[in-house]
């Protein structure tokens, strides 16, 4: 069982972070692997970190806005954190499933790729699963994912499947990007983790928020609460959660690090222990 790591800012970074919690509409944004959940072989292996849901499910009485953002479908997100209430935004901000129904909202500019996206996995699988075995097509609609991490030489097989689902991809005009021992497959759209939150921050009217992430993909969304801080519009602390496997820029894009995802469920217990309403 993982052991708590607990939570110790310093004098600056816990002013930053109080200023941020007085403020109201407030948003608490969070990937899910690697940062609510430790590394796991497989998505299926992946479990929340103990203590997880009970904090989440806390946070909803004292955030306005609770979301988990994954690059998960938005349905396996809310099978695997498991609490009503939260707004699920999947596929990397492709999709979003509402905190008071389960209908999955896919951006409708994404939902003519599923047929090309669709069409390059039919023409690799076979080939690819063949030549690497362990490895896993997770087909989640809108994008896919290759994993890698139960193949024998995952750091050598990415580069040759990286080439074959590129090579596969182009002609069919998707992008194909790298993550921790996977190769994603999506629509050629500017739309990242990013965008999406910048979406939910301005229709909430959020005036602060946090956001936690392990990945390449969180970079979007911290650099989108920079920009936000700065224009004005809601005042960001981007949380970089480390780890072996993350981005080695992932902590100069953040505004604080933490030094593992067993240090996320005590930095999430000082945010609720600090808020005006947990404080009095």
């Amino acid at each position: 069982m993982a052991i708590e790591e607990a939570f110790s800012p310093s004098d600056s970074v816990r002013d930053r972070l109080r200023v941020v919690l007085a403020l109201r509409p407030l948003g608490l944004f969070s990937d899910i692997d690697g940062t609510l959940s430790a590394i796991a072989p497989t998505p299926d292996a992946a479990t929340l970190l103990p203590g997880v849901a009970d904090l989440l499910k806390q946070a909803l009485a004292t955030f306005d806005l609770v979301a988990a953002v994954s690059g998960r479908t938005a349905i396996d997100a809310r099978a695997m954190v498991g609490l009503p209430g939260l707004l699920y935004i999947g596929n990397h901000g492709l999709e979003h499933l509402s905190e008071d129904d389960m209908t999955v909202h896919v951006r409708p500019e994404a939902e003519p790729w599923i047929r090309a996206i669709n069409h390059v996995l039919a023409s690799i699988q076979a080939p690819l699963t063949g030549r690497f075995p362990g490895l896993v097509i997770e087909r989640k609609g809108v994008t896919a994912t290759i994993h890698l991490r139960g193949v024998e030489h995952p750091k050598e097989a990415e580069d040759a499947v990286y080439k074959a689902v590129t090579d596969s991809a182009s002609a069919g005009g998707l992008h194909v990007t790298r993550g921790k021992m996977v190769v994603e497959l999506r629509p050629p759209l500017e739309i990242d983790k990013g965008v999406s939150i910048e979406g939910f921050v301005r229709a909430r009217g959020l005036r602060g928020a946090f956001y936690l992430g392990d990945d390449q993909t969180d970079i979007d969304a911290f650099r989108t609460l920079r920009r936000l801080t700065a224009d004005g519009v809601c005042q960001g602390v981007a949380v970089a959660v480390l780890h072996s496997e993350a981005p080695a820029h992932l902590a100069a894009e953040a505004d604080m690090t933490l030094p593992s995802a067993e240090a996320v469920p005590g930095f999430l217990r000082w945010l609720l222990a600090n808020t005006p309403a947990a404080t009095g």
